[in-house]
């Protein structure tokens, strides 16, 4: 069984995997990451900023979906 800390470490691994893929594929700046995922334009953003935006989308999503309880 994972535990809370397993699940947040897998979650935001996939979100730095997103953050690199994005960048590099589509060499997305984090502000147009950001702004991907949340709809918000945040002008002095950070590739960290990036990610913690990936990790509360992909969270949102899993909860809203099932796949992890509240």
């Amino acid at each position: 069984m994972q535990t809370k800390t397993d699940l947040q470490d897998t979650i935001r691994g996939i979100a730095e995997e997103q953050v690199l893929f994005l960048r590099n594929r589509y060499r997305m700046n984090a502000r147009d990451i950001i702004s991907l995922y949340t709809g918000e334009k945040v002008e002095r953003a950070t590739y960290s900023d990036a990610i913690g935006s990936i990790v509360a989308f992909n969270m949102q999503n899993a909860q809203k979906n099932g796949f992890v309880a509240n």
